[in-house]
């Protein structure tokens, strides 16, 4: 098969893409690897929410996207805040190994959805590019962040160092 210099530069940005979601999502798991599991339900990290909290948010935020590029159509949502609110709402319950095993399913779900995802929607000025980014790369640095400055300074496991 012999691609155009145009279709191979798409071809290489999905690469690349793929490549930094799969290197910032390691970094956000090494986040939460540092803690210890009473850590996990510990309000505090970013204002009242504990760590179950932002994951399962950023989990979410993951599906969203899943169901996006599966029906080829980002649906807006008017008020994100509230749409946040509810969505660590209906989490609340779970148990922090339920959070963790959500949050791998659903990656592994975004994954194989990004694999067979349309080159075009990697282009910069895509939409879906600005989807992809915000709800992956740029989240898991947003929130991996926030998860490890509070784990310094109140994880369990902090005082073992």
């Amino acid at each position: 098969m012999h691609f155009n210099s145009s279709e191979k530069n798409v071809k290489d940005r999905k690469s690349a893409v793929l490549a930094a979601i799969d290197e910032n999502w390691r970094q956000f798991r090494t986040s939460l690897d540092r803690l210890v599991s009473e850590d996990m339900s510990k309000a505090g990290v970013l204002s009242d929410l504990a760590v179950t909290d932002i994951v399962g948010h950023v989990t979410t935020w993951e599906w969203e996207l899943v169901n996006a590029l599966d029906r080829n159509r980002i649906e807006p949502i008017s008020d994100i805040d509230e749409f946040n609110k509810n969505a660590i709402q209906n989490k609340k319950g779970r148990t922090p190994r339920q959070i963790i095993e959500d949050m791998e399913q659903i990656h592994r779900s975004l994954r194989d959805q990004l694999a067979k995802t349309p080159n075009a929607y990697f282009e910069p000025n895509e939409p879906f590019r600005k989807f992809i980014d915000s709800c992956t790369v740029l989240h898991y640095q947003e929130h991996g962040s926030q998860i490890r400055i509070w784990g310094s300074e109140h994880s369990l496991s902090a005082s073992d160092r």
